[in-house]
């Protein structure tokens, strides 16, 4: 699994691509924890490249969002494949990240 990142003015969009799970997740995590502790405006994940996710992934974007909501930092998900947005939806994370089907959308909601 890769990340990229890059900022849109104060926004941070964070680009994972791959699989995260198991293997993957932890990396990933601490990967995020890095970029929030930067404290950008708002951070938003485009899931677009993320052909699978598993429970560890899903507790990586629960700590993201805690420390997101404690720094005062908006945090959504954006561009999730069909699959991926249906664990999302079906785990209940949809509950508390906001999820969205452009950047745009994403954008306007952080905004």
């Amino acid at each position: 699994m890769e990340t990229n990142e890059y900022n849109e003015g104060k926004i941070l969009i964070v680009v994972p691509s791959g699989k995260l799970d198991t293997v993957n997740a932890p990396k990933f995590s601490k990967n995020l924890e890095v970029l929030l502790i930067q404290k950008p405006k708002a951070c938003l994940l485009d899931f677009s490249q993320v052909s699978f996710l598993s429970s560890s992934g899903l507790q990586s974007l629960l700590g993201a969002a805690k420390i997101s909501k404690k720094e005062e930092i908006g945090f959504a998900v954006f561009n999730m494949q069909k699959m991926i947005a249906e664990v999302f939806i079906m785990s209940g994370f949809n509950q508390f990240i906001q999820s969205f089907e452009s950047k745009e959308d994403a954008l306007a909601f952080v905004q």
